[in-house]
């Protein structure tokens, strides 16, 4: 029954969703980023994704030395921060004992980093495009707000990063290049790394939907080689993952509100 109800859940929330982007009155800049400016105005709470969430970070948690310090949490594409408050949340009950949690949030809209920063004045906002800042022919480590957040905090990796659903933007404006370019400096970044893709199908519909509300279209769309339906395209992002030193050690059998999975990953050169 409960898994009746939850794919219930997700069917209807990832219905009520679509319906609701229409209504949002974002920009053309939004539609093709996906920095919505009312995104949790739709949303729902994302009890479900908070649930698997805390489920397997405990079980990560209790298998590996806790930090001897603080624990440094990176949310990138972070919107306004509301579910950045969450996970720090809920890192902060499976890692007891530890003296604290100072999360970063990363997205590539000032507005909303200004808007997380009034609301959760104990989080770091930080602005930045990823496919500029990975870009290392481009971007210099002085320029890069991360190495900043990073230097001032006198850390050489992050001990928490994560991904929600913010990958597929990363994939349609940057190309497979991009997407690898980011993958290989968060992989860099991070101990553990928590991703969450979105499938092929949603890939289609973004396409469709930029045409339609914006009048463009993504460049690289018809380039991109790591593409699919039935876990084609998720399974060449998990393989480079792992191709960059990162061990999968675990994949949410169930999904969230919108029908996509957790994926868990922890660096094999610092863990």
């Amino acid at each position: 029954m409960k898994n009746s109800c939850q794919l219930f859940t997700r069917k209807c929330g990832s219905s009520l969703h679509r319906k609701a982007l229409k209504t949002m009155g974002e920009s053309n800049e939004q539609v093709k980023h996906g920095n919505y400016h009312n995104y949790y105005k739709f949303r729902a709470e994302d009890s479900i994704r908070a649930d698997i969430l805390q489920q397997h970070l405990a079980a990560l948690w209790r298998s590996c030395e806790p930090p001897a310090g603080p624990i440094h949490l990176l949310d990138v594409g972070c919107n306004s921060g509301q579910f950045t408050a969450k996970v720090r949340q809920i890192v902060q009950q499976v890692s007891k004992g530890t003296p604290a949690v100072c999360a970063v949030g990363l997205d590539i809209d000032q507005e909303l980093c200004d808007r997380g920063s009034a609301e959760y004045p104990d989080i770091e906002f930080i602005s930045g495009n990823l496919l500029e800042i990975s870009n290392r022919e481009e971007m210099k480590p002085m320029d890069d707000p991360i190495e900043r957040c990073m230097k001032t905090r006198d850390i050489e990796q992050f001990d928490v990063i994560c991904c929600f659903s913010v990958l597929m933007y990363v994939h349609l404006n940057g190309g497979d290049a991009g997407l690898r370019r980011v993958l290989d400096y968060l992989c860099s970044k991070g101990k553990f790394l928590i991703i969450e893709l979105q499938s092929w199908q949603k890939y289609r519909d973004q396409v469709r939907r930029l045409k339609r509300d914006a009048g463009e279209t993504y460049p690289l769309y018809t380039g991109l080689e790591w593409r699919g339906n039935g876990g084609a395209l998720e399974g060449c992002i998990k393989s480079y993952v792992q191709s960059n030193g990162m061990e999968l050690v675990a994949e949410s059998a169930e999904k969230t509100e919108f029908d996509r999975q957790l994926i868990f990953f922890k660096n094999k050169r610092t863990i």
